[in-house]
């Protein structure tokens, strides 16, 4: 279960309280592909958002692959690890944690230009890009390109990039303490579609 994931992390009190009650909510949706994008390395949230992961990221991929590596082989039972490169370089991580089955890719792209057509959930963290030739995450047109690949029942889980629900086709459902690499003290919100 994705919730007992949240042990094998150093969070706040605060923070586990709310990763743990998104854990469960999104259990339903957690065998369908989860993106996660402007990841950079953050393995703690990204593993609590389901078994099939891809991480999206244009910024530093040597480092951010090696520091996800790391991560993994200090959590998991097993790990396996491979590099390919298609339009953009990839890495895939297979790896075996608390005895469950976890795949984990790794993009090194501009995620509003490479997105899967369907996702069970899509994260964004950090939606602004750190260089100059990769789109804003929380600009209009590339938020709901992204929105409109969440299939019915998914999930949109969010630090930083806030939206009104209704416009997009979905629901508040809570909103938590979520640590996050910026100057911006802002709380995380799940949205569930609806429509």
């Amino acid at each position: 279960m994705l919730a007992e994931r949240v042990d094998l992390f150093d969070f706040s009190r605060e923070e586990r309280k709310f990763l743990k009650a998104v854990c469960r909510e999104v259990e339903s949706v957690a065998d369908e592909l989860s993106v996660y994008a402007g990841s950079s390395d953050d393995v703690e949230h990204g593993l609590l958002i389901g078994n099939r992961i891809v991480f999206i990221d244009s910024h530093t991929p040597e480092i951010n692959v090696e520091s996800i590596r790391r991560k993994l082989e200090s959590i998991a039972d097993e790990l396996k690890v491979s590099s390919s490169v298609r339009a953009f370089p990839s890495w895939r991580f297979e790896a075996v944690i608390a005895g469950e089955k976890a795949i984990l890719e790794y993009w090194c792209a501009d995620a509003t230009k490479v997105l899967p057509k369907r996702m069970g959930i899509y994260f964004v963290k950090v939606p602004l890009p750190k260089e100059a030739n990769v789109g804003a995450l929380c600009e209009e047109s590339n938020l709901r390109f992204a929105l409109s690949r969440v299939v019915k029942g998914g999930y949109f889980l969010e630090r930083e990039c806030p939206i009104q629900p209704e416009k997009y086709g979905f629901e508040h459902v809570i909103s938590g303490e979520m640590s996050g690499l910026s100057i911006h003290r802002a709380k995380g919100n799940l949205y569930r579609r609806v429509l």
